[in-house]
């Protein structure tokens, strides 16, 4: 029987949550035992923790001369500085210093860390502001960055503070040498919606820098697929139903060569007074979206890239969420709540993928 491999969106909370990353580890592992044979060989898999959730590395065939014993320190070394790069939660990550530099001239970055703010610009200006990696302010405000979450939500004139330190034409970028420019000097970047693939295509280039061609790499909601499993057939990826109490399988997706994100509102979100405040805040408002989609899921060849997209067309929402991806022929699912259970809306370059059998 094939293993099936759950994605599902998880919080990156802070590393004081870490325990509750490992119970969802084990919870992904037993469903692996469930659903494996344990009479098959398994796929070689490296599971730790990073960025304030869980990583898997599934490898189905190692290359000649390689050491899976080498393999989990090496991994764990580039996972420390992929979080040295972009982590909020890090005072003394790069990103963390540029966002605690107040100098309003050009202020030099490394490649890397370029890579991922110009990433996060394209996003925002092919959405209008809906996806703003700038959004810093507000993700603390609500409680959602590395500042303590308060009780109960902020008040409408410090929404209207934070917003005035929001917007992506606040920064600008220069490509060569790599520098950015804020407008203000209290301009906060958060790369959270793009971490998950960020990470995921760093361990996907250094896999292959050591001769992995067959692998799997997962960072909570967002999964990178190269090669075939073990049974020489594409990886099993289950979408979830956004279901914030329990954990249930949507559908299967097979994935090669591909990468598939989710991003959803049943994860990481806080309740006050019987209302649930999700942490997929809209730049335009302020506030955490209010919608009855529940989730959407894209799948694309840049893990970082729909990282983005699938937050991006949660904000926008189902209307114009599905519009901007037909548009630009974005591969995306879209899991709706109604009064009669879950409906779906799959854009027409996503149909594609659910054509494919799932064996």
């Amino acid at each position: 029987m094939s293993q099936l491999v759950h994605l599902c969106h998880l919080d990156t909370s802070p590393f004081h949550h870490l325990s509750r990353a490992i119970g969802w580890i084990c919870c992904l592992g037993l469903v692996l035992l469930v659903l494996g044979c344990s009479r098959e060989p398994r796929p070689i898999e490296l599971i730790g923790l990073t960025m304030g959730t869980y990583y898997s590395v599934k490898i189905a065939r190692l290359p000649a001369g390689i050491r899976q014993e080498a393999l989990a320190p090496q991994l764990e070394r580039l996972l420390a500085a992929v979080n040295a790069e972009i982590s909020t939660y890090d005072p003394g990550s790069e990103l963390s210093r540029l966002n605690a530099n107040p100098s309003t001239d050009w202020i030099a970055v490394s490649p890397n860390l370029y890579a991922a703010i110009a990433e996060g610009q394209r996003i925002a200006a092919l959405t209008d502001g809906a996806f703003d990696i700038t959004i810093g302010p507000l993700v603390n405000l609500w409680g959602f960055g590395p500042e303590r979450r308060s009780p109960k939500p902020p008040t409408e004139a410090e929404i209207q503070v934070a917003r005035e330190r929001v917007g992506y034409r606040k920064l600008a970028l220069r490509s060569d040498p790599p520098a950015v420019r804020k407008a203000r000097g209290d301009l906060y970047l958060d790369l959270s919606a793009l971490g998950e693939g960020y990470g995921a295509e760093r361990i996907a280039a250094w896999l292959e820098s050591q001769g992995v061609r067959d692998y799997l790499v997962a960072i909570a909601g967002t999964i990178r697929a190269k090669g075939l499993n073990l049974e020489g057939r594409p990886w099993q990826v289950a979408i979830e139903e956004p279901l914030a109490d329990r954990r249930a399988v949507h559908r299967i997706i097979p994935l090669s060569d591909l990468a598939i994100s989710t991003s959803g509102d049943y994860r990481n979100f806080f309740e006050h007074e019987g209302k649930r405040y999700s942490h997929e805040i809209d730049p335009a408002t302020g506030a955490p979206v209010e919608r009855r989609l529940g989730s959407v899921t894209v799948i694309g060849k840049n893990a970082m890239k729909i990282d983005g997209l699938a937050t991006a067309l949660m904000v926008l929402g189902e209307e114009q969420g599905f519009e901007l991806a037909e548009r630009e022929g974005i591969a995306a699912y879209f899991i709706l709540r109604t009064a009669q259970g879950f409906a779906t809306r799959a854009s027409s370059a996503f149909r594609a993928y659910l054509e494919r059998p799932s064996r």
